[in-house]
């Protein structure tokens, strides 16, 4: 006879709308046949402190070449730096230029890897005017076949008493017409050193001796003032430094390439980010988290790796008069959001073991990652929430049975991404939106789990 009841519960909601995601949305169901549940949410922000920015390994993860560069001061998270650096090798010999000719030095320049008419900013103030000083590195990161990643804070020396070019941009479409090409012109001692390596046919210059090349140059770092206002993608496939020279009236440029192979590793080009928390944020790590409500919010953000730790309520299915049909999470964001920084309109959830370790994504039954996605209201535009479904992963929690014991169900929130294996280690590290973006979520009212039962 219940089987007939619950048969007929569904026909009959599935008759007025055949998405039962709306359940609780907009179906008012008849007294008694569907009744709603909420909990709040153990809730608390973690910080992601270590993750890969180098382009061997986001180029084969995430099919990128971005590096990041820029500084800026959010007023909820605190100051970022973002500061990259890369290599360079030579490209080989082609007898010209040579000491036969009188072939004349020009300068040694790098074009400023920003493309404004096919990029946009990934954060921040466009109208100030934004400041850049290059310089050559001390040292470079040697492969490490067990680990190939460069992580978010890792840097190598420079002497920032020597910077080899300073260039100040404004990063509007007005100021980038002005030219046909923005660029450093670096040191033209460092320019006639080269020069005269490329007269002489160098076998350093080959891209099969390209460790050599490294050896002697180490690589390049470009770094924002602190007073910067905007955070830029860079991309790094495009960096080239370039010597030009001329014979007579003819002119030339030797292009010396980025990195030779993001994909085949052996070379570097990553991104360093030095973070200042704000007050509120300090002494906050992957292991000591931040509860909700001690400040009353919590926060996800991309580059500063800020995420949301959840340890939900456990709701046994042991009522035989009630079936689940539906769980979710419902987050809602903060409403006034005044700085130039995105927020994401999709966030996905990820799977932590009871060592807050990351053992995976969460999925459906379909094996799908599972997303929230940010729903508004037309007429109530403070009305926003993100709603997250996870009823395939509850259902299974609650009715495997515990012997009596409620498990500790551990969940993370964070912007899209993949934990995967590098190298040799056990441990998964994270590679997605965050380690390219900036877009921050801010939550200011307690999240909750919405359980919705039929009764019968």
């Amino acid at each position: 006879m219940r089987i007939i009841f619950l048969v007929g519960l569904l026909l009959a909601l599935y008759s007025c709308n055949n998405d039962l995601n709306t359940i609780g949305d907009t179906l008012v169901p008849a007294e008694g046949s569907v009744s709603v549940e909420s909990f709040d949410i153990e809730t608390s922000t973690v910080q992601l402190q270590s993750f890969p920015t180098s382009l061997n390994i986001l180029y084969n993860a995430l099919e990128s070449s971005q590096l990041t560069l820029g500084s800026i001061h959010d007023q909820t998270t605190g100051e970022l730096t973002a500061t990259p650096y890369f290599q360079i090798i030579g490209n080989g010999n082609s007898g010209i230029p040579n000491f036969e000719d009188n072939y004349v030095y020009d300068s040694l320049t790098i074009k400023f890897p920003f493309d404004y008419s096919s990029s946009r900013i990934i954060a921040g103030d466009t109208t100030a005017l934004q400041t850049y000083q290059i310089y050559r590195l001390e040292d470079y990161p040697r492969f490490d076949y067990d680990d190939p990643c460069i992580y978010n804070n890792e840097t190598f020396p420079y002497d920032p008493q020597k910077p080899l070019a300073t260039l100040n941009v404004r990063l509007e479409r007005e100021f980038f017409t002005q030219r046909d090409e923005w660029y450093f012109k670096l040191d033209d001692n460092l320019g006639k050193e080269l020069f005269n390596l490329i007269r002489a046919q160098d076998s350093i210059l080959n891209p099969s001796n390209a460790l050599d090349f490294i050896r002697y140059f180490n690589g390049l770092v470009i770094v924002p003032d602190e007073k910067n206002t905007a955070l830029l993608p860079i991309d790094g496939s495009s960096l080239q430094l370039r010597c030009h020279y001329h014979l007579n009236t003819n002119n030339y440029i030797y292009p010396f390439n980025a990195i030779a192979s993001y994909s085949s590793g052996g070379y570097y080009a990553f991104t360093n980010f030095k973070h200042e928390p704000s007050e509120w944020l300090k002494n906050i790590s992957w292991t000591d988290s931040l509860p909700f409500s001690e400040y009353g919010q919590a926060v996800i953000q991309g580059l500063n790796g800020y995420m949301l730790k959840m340890q939900l309520p456990f709701q046994s299915s042991v009522d035989p008069y009630r079936t689940i049909l539906k769980v979710e999470i419902v987050l809602e964001p903060k409403v006034d959001n005044f700085e130039d920084i995105p927020e994401p309109t999709r966030i996905q959830v990820f799977r932590l073991d009871k060592h807050s370790r990351i053992t995976g994504n969460l999925t459906d039954l379909s094996g799908n990652p599972v997303y929230g996605y940010l729903e508004t209201n037309p007429y109530y535009q403070e009305d926003r929430k993100f709603k997250i479904d996870i009823t395939d992963y509850y259902n299974s929690m609650v009715s495997s049975g515990t012997g009596g014991i409620d498990p500790e169900l551990n969940l993370l929130i964070g912007l899209p991404g993949t934990p995967i294996q590098v190298g040799t280690d056990e441990i998964n590290t994270f590679v997605g939106a965050n380690n390219l973006s900036f877009q921050r979520l801010i939550i200011d009212e307690v999240p909750v789990l919405r359980i919705y039962y039929a009764n019968y």
